[in-house]
């Protein structure tokens, strides 16, 4: 591609002309790569009522009779809006451009300042956390280093035979979800989140029969990062929201 305005001239003038494109209609940004027109039209009909994929079949005189059928179809079709006066026409606004739409990015656009509001991933703390959760990772933890992790595993590729060579668990990446552990009588154990909530939700119902009252808390299998002062893999609690 780099060298089609030398090899190709006439092509790479089409380009810059903006011809590799498909306009459906005469609204700006309405260009389409081939690849999106042809799953926006072709493989949709195949796959709506009418089309191959609805008990016709996909054998190759099927195939052959249904796409030269397209044509006359395209002109019944066309006779048929021209009767009924009916036209199917879009508006020259382009439909990021509505109130509608301006409205639902504004309401997202605060919703996202909110959230990271309260889990500003710029503060200075130079531990490993994750924004959604707000776990802080365990020093073992370096998936925030796996541009390095990666090169030094290829490294210890070269010059060795493929069937003698072996990955190591210390050398890969590790990361948070991989240290769901909890500390029990001093130990480090590993442990099923979705497990633990299960059976905590299971001894919930016995001491309460209201179990609304119950999820007036947030159930968390860490504490997040406001809770500093509990450690990253203490079994899970109940945190007030």
């Amino acid at each position: 591609m780099l060298q089609l305005a030398d090899s190709h001239p006439e092509v790479f003038a089409f380009f810059r002309l903006g011809y590799h494109v498909v306009r459906r209609s005469v609204r700006y940004w309405a260009g389409l790569s081939s690849d999106l027109v042809i799953e926006q039209t072709l493989m949709r009909t195949m796959k709506t009522t009418g089309g191959l994929t609805r008990g016709r079949g996909m054998a190759e005189s099927q195939r052959t009779q249904w796409l030269l059928s397209m044509p006359a179809c395209s002109t019944v079709n066309a006779a048929m809006q021209k009767l009924t006066e009916a036209d199917y026409v879009t508006s020259d606004q382009h439909k990021d451009a509505t109130p509608a739409r301006q409205s639902r990015d504004y309401k997202d656009t605060r919703s996202l300042l909110d959230y990271l509001q309260h889990r500003n991933p710029f503060e200075h703390d130079s531990s490993l956390q994750s924004i959604g959760t707000g776990v802080i990772a365990e020093s073992t933890v370096n998936a925030d280093k796996a541009k390095e992790v990666g090169p030094k595993i290829i490294q210890s590729m070269a010059r060795k035979n493929v069937s003698d060579f072996t990955f190591k668990k210390k050398d890969r990446v590790v990361t948070m979800d991989s240290k769901s552990c909890a500390e029990i009588d001093g130990q480090s154990l590993p442990f099923d989140p979705q497990l633990f909530i299960q059976r905590l939700l299971t001894v919930a119902r016995e001491i309460s029969e209201n179990l609304a009252n119950i999820f007036k808390y947030e159930l968390c299998n860490r504490p997040p990062a406001l809770f500093t002062t509990l450690h990253v893999a203490s079994p899970m609690i109940f945190v007030h929201c």
